[in-house]
């Protein structure tokens, strides 16, 4: 029976979070410690994330770049000394 209680409570914590979001998103009321959007000048803390966001994803860029990079060089080593290579190389040289 406590089992219904807690997952009761829990509902209905999660219905109201849920609802809050939705009308913050929808713009009929707005975060609680938030300016307003008509305020000018005034500036959240979040300002600058657009510039953290861009960061992450250039970091993320270079290393699937160099990981990419790194991989297509590393087969072009292993098909120059592919021993059939070497052969035919080696084939030509004599004749």
């Amino acid at each position: 029976m406590d089992e219904t209680n807690r997952t009761e409570t829990w509902h209905q914590s999660l219905q109201a979070v849920l609802s809050a979001l939705n009308q913050t998103l929808h713009g009929v009321m707005s975060c609680p410690g938030q300016p307003r959007a008509s305020s000018a000048g005034a500036r959240g803390r979040n300002d600058n994330a657009y510039m953290y966001i861009l960061f992450v994803m250039t970091l993320f860029a270079a290393t699937v770049g160099s990981l990419i990079l790194g991989y297509t060089r590393s087969r072009k080593v292993d098909k120059r000394s592919d021993p059939y290579h070497v052969y035919i190389k080696n084939r030509v040289s004599m004749i």
